[in-house]
């Protein structure tokens, strides 16, 4: 998917390099390289240890004929944690058995995909519905569909962004309201229990590439996009305006996700923008301005989707980049702890279009905070999926 990056043009008038890049097959099962910290003095946010240890548990290639875009856009795990679906540019949804992505005994083809569904279009967003069988989509052509996953058919539609890209879809926890950003400059808002019966709307000074609801259970919803700036909006009254506002990027807003609760009663956001930064942006009761907190750099991203995810319940933010790498990143240091080359073991991080890039992540929230999993698609249509543990104290401590 391509990145508008100026307020002044909207991303249909951009190229889509997702689509007209020379896509690179390949995938390697290098483990990854720890970043270490920056001498001492040099940068005070540099990581003093890196405290995960990351394993790759599965690689899943490509299946798409020489010459055909296989392009993942957007991945997802279910409210369960054991189910995966991923979209992109080939018209599919897969859905995957995490525990087969997991298991490093299965045979390649068990860690296939359990499932596929044929839609209409390419898809920029997939998105469960929690506490349901179904995923949600959102297109370039404008539309969101949920489909129905054991039946593998759509069970209802909305075309209500005049045509233009749905750029990002979210479910509020219990599936009590949704919101789609679209280019069209708006948010919709509404009840996917009666999808037909009205949605209230929020305008932004470009096209709306991100949303996310407080998924803490708050009112409250996340937007970002072009116009190089991320909002916060109550849905009860969507017409008032933003109740909060981070502005500080230099190019259009990509991704927005919640990070849990910052100091006092304070809430978190982190946001990640084309300019090749992730930022932690904090703001307290009664306060509408959001504090910038930090800056997180590394990974390139100056014209595509790379992904962004936060593991809020121990605080690592994950990317891709254009220089085809995995990055993580802890909260509470400016630079990444830990990197993976996605194509080619010996890959240098500055090695931008070099025929690939990572372009979406998630992790698996819930569970075990010791343990995780993420799991990262690539513009060649590969798909890997990593295994997190935290180290010993002594393990940790031993890396420098």
């Amino acid at each position: 998917m391509s990145n508008p990056s100026s307020p002044s043009s909207s991303a249909a008038q951009h190229q889509d390099p997702l689509h007209q890049q020379e896509l690179a097959a390949g995938a390697s099962d290098d483990a990854g390289i720890i970043v270490p910290g920056v001498a001492a003095g040099d940068d005070e946010l540099s990581p003093p240890r890196c405290e995960w240890e990351f394993r790759l548990a599965r690689t899943v290639p490509s299946t798409a004929l020489p010459g055909a875009s296989d392009a993942i856009g957007s991945v997802d795990f279910d409210p369960t944690g054991r189910l995966l679906a991923t979209g992109g540019i080939a018209r599919k949804i897969r859905m995957y058995n995490v525990t087969s992505l997991l298991d490093s005994s299965a045979t390649a083809s068990g860690a296939g995909p359990a499932a596929c569904i044929c839609v209409p279009a390419k898809l920029s967003s997939v998105r469960w519905r929690p506490c349901a069988s179904v995923v949600g989509c959102g297109d370039y052509d404008g539309v969101v569909t949920e489909y129905d996953v054991e039946r593998g058919v759509a069970s209802w539609e909305r075309d209500e962004h005049a045509g233009r890209r749905v750029w990002a879809l979210d479910y509020a926890p219990g599936a009590t309201m949704a919101a789609s950003g679209s280019d069209d400059r708006t948010a919709h808002v509404w009840d996917p229990r009666a999808p037909s019966a009205g949605w209230t709307t929020a305008r932004a000074g470009g096209a709306v590439l991100c949303v996310e609801f407080d998924p803490s259970g708050g009112p409250q919803l996340a937007v970002g996009s072009a116009d190089r700036r991320a909002v916060v909006y109550d849905v009860r009254a969507l017409g008032r305006g933003a109740v909060a506002w981070m502005d500080g990027h230099g190019r259009a807003v990509t991704y927005v996700r919640w990070a849990g609760a910052g100091a006092g009663a304070g809430r978190r956001v982190v946001t990640s923008a084309a300019d090749g930064t992730h930022r932690l942006w904090e703001w307290g009761p009664g306060e509408e301005l959001a504090r910038e907190v930090r800056s997180y750099s590394g990974h390139a991203s100056a014209r595509s989707f790379v992904g962004m995810g936060v593991w809020r319940g121990a605080g690592l933010v994950a990317s891709g980049s254009e220089s085809n790498h995995v990055f993580v990143y802890d909260l509470r240091w400016a630079k990444p702890i830990w990197v993976h080359p996605f194509c080619g073991a010996h890959l240098p991080v500055s090695n931008v279009g070099g025929g690939g890039f990572v372009s979406a992540v998630a992790w698996r929230q819930g569970g075990d905070l010791h343990g995780g999993a993420l799991v990262a698609g690539g513009s060649d249509g590969v798909l890997k999926m990593f295994t997190c543990q935290r180290r010993k104290a002594e393990e940790a401590d031993g890396d420098h």
